[in-house]
Protein backbone atom coordinates (compact mmCIF):
# COMPACT_ATOMS: atom_id res chain seq x y z
CA UNK A 1 0.00 0.00 0.00
CA UNK A 2 1.46 3.33 -0.91
CA UNK A 3 1.31 5.82 1.94
CA UNK A 4 1.22 9.43 1.07
CA UNK A 5 2.39 12.12 3.52
CA UNK A 6 1.07 15.51 3.46
CA UNK A 7 3.61 18.30 3.41
CA UNK A 8 2.55 19.33 6.93
CA UNK A 9 3.31 15.88 8.30
CA UNK A 10 6.82 15.90 6.78
CA UNK A 11 7.62 19.26 8.29
CA UNK A 12 6.44 18.02 11.72
CA UNK A 13 8.75 14.95 11.52
CA UNK A 14 11.75 17.11 10.63
CA UNK A 15 11.03 19.43 13.55
CA UNK A 16 10.81 16.46 15.94
CA UNK A 17 14.16 15.05 14.72
CA UNK A 18 15.82 18.44 15.06
CA UNK A 19 14.36 18.87 18.54
CA UNK A 20 15.59 15.39 19.55
CA UNK A 21 19.12 16.12 18.30
CA UNK A 22 19.16 19.39 20.19
CA UNK A 23 18.02 17.59 23.35
CA UNK A 24 20.83 15.02 23.11
CA UNK A 25 23.33 17.77 22.45
CA UNK A 26 22.20 19.67 25.54
CA UNK A 27 22.43 16.49 27.64
CA UNK A 28 26.01 15.89 26.48
CA UNK A 29 26.95 19.51 27.22
CA UNK A 30 25.37 19.25 30.67
CA UNK A 31 27.31 16.07 31.46
CA UNK A 32 30.57 17.72 30.40
CA UNK A 33 29.83 20.74 32.59
CA UNK A 34 29.09 18.46 35.57
CA UNK A 35 32.38 16.58 35.09
CA UNK A 36 34.32 19.85 34.90
CA UNK A 37 32.59 21.14 38.04
CA UNK A 38 33.34 17.93 39.98
CA UNK A 39 37.02 18.07 38.95
CA UNK A 40 37.22 21.73 39.95
CA UNK A 41 35.57 21.13 43.31
CA UNK A 42 37.91 18.17 44.03
CA UNK A 43 40.97 20.28 43.22
CA UNK A 44 39.71 23.09 45.44
CA UNK A 45 39.08 20.71 48.35
CA UNK A 46 42.56 19.17 48.00
CA UNK A 47 44.19 22.59 47.90
CA UNK A 48 42.25 23.71 50.97
CA UNK A 49 43.27 20.60 52.93
CA UNK A 50 46.94 21.08 52.03
CA UNK A 51 46.81 24.74 53.07
CA UNK A 52 45.35 23.73 56.41
CA UNK A 53 47.94 20.96 56.84
CA UNK A 54 51.40 22.10 55.66
CA UNK A 55 52.99 18.99 57.16
CA UNK A 56 50.97 16.84 54.79
CA UNK A 57 52.17 18.90 51.84
CA UNK A 58 55.76 18.48 53.06
CA UNK A 59 55.29 14.74 53.37
CA UNK A 60 54.04 14.59 49.80
CA UNK A 61 56.97 16.64 48.58
CA UNK A 62 59.64 14.54 50.31
CA UNK A 63 58.01 11.16 49.87
CA UNK A 64 59.95 10.27 46.73
CA UNK A 65 63.38 11.48 48.00
CA UNK A 66 62.88 9.45 51.18
CA UNK A 67 62.16 6.35 49.15
CA UNK A 68 65.27 6.94 47.06
CA UNK A 69 67.37 7.48 50.21
CA UNK A 70 66.00 4.28 51.74
CA UNK A 71 66.96 2.44 48.59
CA UNK A 72 70.49 3.85 48.88
CA UNK A 73 70.80 2.92 52.56
CA UNK A 74 69.71 -0.64 51.83
CA UNK A 75 72.69 -1.09 49.52
CA UNK A 76 75.46 -0.98 52.13
CA UNK A 77 77.12 -4.33 51.40
CA UNK A 78 75.79 -5.77 54.65
CA UNK A 79 77.40 -8.98 55.83
CA UNK A 80 75.38 -10.97 58.38
CA UNK A 81 77.29 -13.43 60.56
CA UNK A 82 74.47 -14.57 62.83
CA UNK A 83 71.02 -13.22 63.58
CA UNK A 84 71.54 -9.81 65.21
CA UNK A 85 75.23 -9.74 64.24
CA UNK A 86 76.22 -7.90 61.06
CA UNK A 87 78.53 -5.23 59.65
CA UNK A 88 78.11 -2.85 56.73
CA UNK A 89 79.50 0.25 55.00
CA UNK A 90 79.23 3.70 56.55
CA UNK A 91 75.99 5.03 55.06
CA UNK A 92 74.89 8.58 54.35
CA UNK A 93 73.03 9.10 57.64
CA UNK A 94 75.91 7.70 59.68
CA UNK A 95 78.43 9.88 57.85
CA UNK A 96 76.42 12.94 58.80
CA UNK A 97 76.22 11.75 62.40
CA UNK A 98 79.93 11.09 62.98
CA UNK A 99 81.49 13.85 60.84
CA UNK A 100 82.71 16.67 63.04
CA UNK A 101 82.73 14.41 66.10
CA UNK A 102 84.49 11.03 66.05
CA UNK A 103 85.37 11.63 62.39
CA UNK A 104 87.03 15.02 61.75
CA UNK A 105 85.54 17.47 59.29
CA UNK A 106 89.12 18.32 58.36
CA UNK A 107 92.17 16.22 59.18
CA UNK A 108 95.30 17.78 60.65
CA UNK A 109 97.88 17.46 57.87
CA UNK A 110 100.48 16.45 60.47
CA UNK A 111 98.61 13.20 61.07
CA UNK A 112 97.27 10.37 58.94
CA UNK A 113 93.73 10.69 57.65
CA UNK A 114 91.29 7.80 57.27
CA UNK A 115 88.45 7.42 54.79
CA UNK A 116 84.86 6.31 55.39
CA UNK A 117 85.63 3.33 53.15
CA UNK A 118 88.23 2.18 55.69
CA UNK A 119 85.52 1.74 58.32
CA UNK A 120 82.57 -0.55 58.96
CA UNK A 121 79.51 -0.12 61.14
CA UNK A 122 78.84 -3.12 63.36
CA UNK A 123 75.59 -4.19 65.00
CA UNK A 124 75.71 -6.86 67.70
CA UNK A 125 73.75 -8.26 70.62
CA UNK A 126 75.19 -8.54 74.11
CA UNK A 127 74.22 -9.27 77.71
CA UNK A 128 74.23 -6.43 80.20
CA UNK A 129 74.94 -6.72 83.95
CA UNK A 130 71.30 -7.66 84.59
CA UNK A 131 71.59 -10.60 82.20
CA UNK A 132 69.30 -8.84 79.75
CA UNK A 133 70.00 -8.95 76.02
CA UNK A 134 70.74 -5.54 74.52
CA UNK A 135 71.61 -4.26 71.04
CA UNK A 136 75.08 -2.81 70.65
CA UNK A 137 76.88 -0.86 67.95
CA UNK A 138 80.37 0.30 67.13
CA UNK A 139 82.61 1.34 64.25
CA UNK A 140 85.82 -0.55 63.48
CA UNK A 141 88.36 -0.82 60.68
CA UNK A 142 87.08 -2.79 57.69
CA UNK A 143 90.01 -5.21 57.90
CA UNK A 144 88.95 -6.45 61.35
CA UNK A 145 85.17 -6.21 61.01
CA UNK A 146 84.65 -9.93 60.47
CA UNK A 147 86.77 -11.05 63.41
CA UNK A 148 85.25 -8.41 65.70
CA UNK A 149 81.81 -9.81 64.86
CA UNK A 150 83.07 -13.31 65.68
CA UNK A 151 84.68 -12.15 68.95
CA UNK A 152 81.50 -10.49 70.18
CA UNK A 153 79.38 -13.43 69.12
CA UNK A 154 81.56 -15.65 71.32
CA UNK A 155 81.20 -13.15 74.17
CA UNK A 156 77.44 -13.23 73.61
CA UNK A 157 77.38 -17.03 73.70
CA UNK A 158 79.34 -16.91 76.95
CA UNK A 159 76.84 -14.33 78.32
CA UNK A 160 79.76 -12.03 79.05
CA UNK A 161 78.43 -8.82 80.67
CA UNK A 162 78.88 -5.56 78.76
CA UNK A 163 76.97 -2.68 80.27
CA UNK A 164 76.37 -0.73 77.07
CA UNK A 165 77.77 -0.35 73.61
CA UNK A 166 76.81 2.84 71.77
CA UNK A 167 78.62 5.27 69.50
CA UNK A 168 80.64 7.95 71.27
CA UNK A 169 78.59 10.62 69.49
CA UNK A 170 76.16 10.38 72.40
CA UNK A 171 78.92 11.78 74.61
CA UNK A 172 79.99 14.45 72.09
CA UNK A 173 82.94 12.13 71.44
CA UNK A 174 84.42 12.98 74.85
CA UNK A 175 86.25 9.84 75.92
CA UNK A 176 86.06 10.68 79.64
CA UNK A 177 82.26 10.92 79.55
CA UNK A 178 81.94 7.69 77.61
CA UNK A 179 84.23 5.87 80.08
CA UNK A 180 82.39 7.21 83.13
CA UNK A 181 79.18 5.79 81.67
CA UNK A 182 80.94 2.42 81.33
CA UNK A 183 80.36 2.49 77.58
CA UNK A 184 82.20 0.00 75.39
CA UNK A 185 83.42 1.70 72.20
CA UNK A 186 85.92 1.53 69.36
CA UNK A 187 86.49 4.15 66.63
CA UNK A 188 87.23 7.72 67.75
CA UNK A 189 89.85 9.74 65.85
CA UNK A 190 92.04 11.24 68.55
CA UNK A 191 95.65 11.93 69.53
CA UNK A 192 97.20 10.26 72.57
CA UNK A 193 97.62 12.65 75.51
CA UNK A 194 101.01 11.31 76.56
CA UNK A 195 102.48 10.78 73.08
CA UNK A 196 102.74 12.59 69.70
CA UNK A 197 100.85 9.69 68.10
CA UNK A 198 97.35 8.86 67.06
CA UNK A 199 95.52 6.30 69.17
CA UNK A 200 94.69 2.97 67.54
CA UNK A 201 91.10 4.08 68.14
CA UNK A 202 91.68 6.62 65.35
CA UNK A 203 91.77 3.70 62.92
CA UNK A 204 89.07 1.54 64.48
CA UNK A 205 91.72 -0.94 65.63
CA UNK A 206 91.12 -0.65 69.38
CA UNK A 207 88.14 -1.51 71.58
CA UNK A 208 87.60 -0.44 75.19
CA UNK A 209 85.53 -2.93 77.22
CA UNK A 210 83.58 -1.79 80.30
CA UNK A 211 86.01 1.12 80.85
CA UNK A 212 84.66 2.20 84.24
CA UNK A 213 85.46 -1.18 85.77
CA UNK A 214 88.69 -1.42 83.78
CA UNK A 215 90.36 2.00 84.02
CA UNK A 216 93.45 3.42 82.38
CA UNK A 217 96.11 4.05 85.03
CA UNK A 218 99.05 6.37 84.35
CA UNK A 219 100.98 6.89 87.59
CA UNK A 220 98.61 8.77 89.91
CA UNK A 221 96.25 9.61 87.04
CA UNK A 222 93.19 7.47 86.54
CA UNK A 223 90.80 7.51 83.58
CA UNK A 224 87.92 7.76 83.98
CA UNK A 225 88.38 9.88 87.08
CA UNK A 226 85.48 8.07 88.79
CA UNK A 227 87.19 4.66 88.62
CA UNK A 228 89.46 4.89 91.67
CA UNK A 229 88.02 1.82 93.43
CA UNK A 230 88.45 -0.35 90.33
CA UNK A 231 92.21 0.09 90.31
CA UNK A 232 92.11 -2.71 92.89
CA UNK A 233 92.28 -5.67 90.53
CA UNK A 234 91.57 -8.18 93.29
CA UNK A 235 87.93 -7.10 93.44
CA UNK A 236 85.52 -9.95 92.87
CA UNK A 237 83.11 -8.34 90.42
CA UNK A 238 81.80 -9.25 86.99
CA UNK A 239 83.48 -7.63 84.02
CA UNK A 240 86.84 -7.05 85.71
CA UNK A 241 89.39 -8.00 83.04
CA UNK A 242 92.47 -10.04 83.91
CA UNK A 243 94.32 -12.97 82.33
CA UNK A 244 91.61 -15.39 83.45
CA UNK A 245 88.80 -13.27 82.05
CA UNK A 246 86.72 -14.56 79.14
CA UNK A 247 87.11 -11.35 77.13
CA UNK A 248 90.89 -11.49 77.51
CA UNK A 249 91.04 -15.11 76.37
CA UNK A 250 88.79 -14.58 73.32
CA UNK A 251 90.54 -11.42 72.14
CA UNK A 252 93.96 -13.04 72.59
CA UNK A 253 92.84 -16.05 70.53
CA UNK A 254 92.33 -13.67 67.61
CA UNK A 255 95.74 -12.05 68.03
CA UNK A 256 94.66 -8.89 69.85
CA UNK A 257 96.87 -7.32 72.52
CA UNK A 258 95.73 -6.12 75.94
CA UNK A 259 96.61 -2.82 77.60
CA UNK A 260 96.73 -4.54 80.99
CA UNK A 261 100.07 -5.97 79.90
CA UNK A 262 101.68 -2.54 79.40
CA UNK A 263 104.78 -1.98 81.54
CA UNK A 264 104.71 1.73 82.38
CA UNK A 265 100.96 2.15 82.32
CA UNK A 266 97.94 -0.10 82.74
CA UNK A 267 95.04 0.19 80.34
CA UNK A 268 92.78 -2.58 81.57
CA UNK A 269 89.87 -1.73 79.25
CA UNK A 270 91.95 -1.61 76.09
CA UNK A 271 92.24 -4.31 73.40
CA UNK A 272 94.01 -3.44 70.16
CA UNK A 273 95.11 -5.15 66.95
CA UNK A 274 98.59 -4.56 65.55
CA UNK A 275 99.97 -5.74 62.23
CA UNK A 276 96.93 -4.57 60.28
CA UNK A 277 98.47 -1.18 59.46
CA UNK A 278 102.05 -0.04 59.61
CA UNK A 279 102.95 1.55 62.96
CA UNK A 280 104.16 4.64 61.10
CA UNK A 281 100.58 5.68 60.27
CA UNK A 282 100.20 6.77 63.91
CA UNK A 283 103.23 9.04 64.05
CA UNK A 284 103.19 12.79 63.66
CA UNK A 285 104.78 14.05 60.44
CA UNK A 286 107.56 16.55 61.18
Amino acid sequence: MLIKYRSGDLNLTKRRRKKRKLKYKNIIIAICIIIILIAGISLLIKKTLLNNNPKKEKEIEIKQPQQEEKKEEENLNRVTYKEGFYYEDIGKDLKEKITGCSYPEEFDEKYTSISYDDLKYIKIKHYDFNDEIKEGEMIVHSKVAQEVIEIFYKLYEAKYPIEKMILVEKYSCEDEQSMQDNNTSAFNYRILEDSPKLSWHAFGLAIDINPLYNPYVLGDEIYPSTAQKYTDRTLNIKGLIDHEDTAYQIFKSYGWSWGGDFTNTKDYQHFFKTGVLDEAVRERKE
